[in-house]
């Protein structure tokens, strides 16, 4: 787990946020712990989109749609308003499905480059931890997913960043049946550190 230079608000709620490659389950750990923490979390606002323009596409015909810059910064603004939304109606932890400083290495995958804008939105974010779950899980193909053979290169990706901005994540690993206990247990962890912080 890195520590870096973050330094913990303890601001309510925590936000504890999902990030890593596709098919590693991100999704149903975020429902999971919302539920088991009975508070809110936030879906993946460029899913929805990408779903959206498909859509629009089969109706018309041809090829299937492709990302633009414009995209990326809608999607990492969009990401970001909704997070900062739910946190109005959140209890102690909100929990979000990716975010925009995601959004800005999802870019990468596909530009090949970073986007200066999308950056600047993605550092603005407010984390107090990221669950990263690894790729060795079996990859499940629903018809969006587009990035099977480059899971790995995505995981360390996303870890190298996260190390390098000094903010605390723990690795999820193993098979599914485990995750869930895992990703409770770093959740409980922030939760009670925060507890026994000193008060100003």
């Amino acid at each position: 787990m890195a520590q870096g230079g973050h330094r913990m608000t303890c601001n309510t709620p925590l936000r504890v946020v999902l990030i890593g490659a596709e098919s590693t389950g991100k999704t149903t750990l975020c429902i999971e712990l919302a539920r088991h923490y009975k508070t809110i979390w936030v879906a993946e606002y460029g899913r929805e989109l990408w779903e959206e323009k498909l859509a629009a596409q089969s109706l018309k015909g041809g090829d299937i749609p492709e990302w633009t810059d414009e995209d990326f910064i809608h999607i990492a603004k969009e990401q970001q308003r909704r997070e900062n939304e739910a946190a109005g109606r959140a209890n102690a932890v909100l929990f979000a499905d990716t975010n925009a400083f995601a959004t800005a290495t999802w870019y990468e995958r596909y530009a090949g480059k970073r986007h200066p804008e999308v950056d600047a939105i993605g550092n603005a974010d407010k984390v107090d931890l990221y669950l990263i779950p690894t790729p060795e899980v079996p990859f499940v193909q629903d018809g969006v997913r587009d990035g099977e053979k480059i899971r790995g290169w995505m995981h360390d990706r996303f870890v190298e960043l996260i190390e390098h901005a000094g903010v605390p994540y723990t690795l999820i690993t193993g098979p599914w049946e485990g995750r869930v206990e895992q990703a409770v247990a770093a959740t409980d962890a922030l939760l009670a550190r925060c507890e026994s912080a000193p008060t100003a």
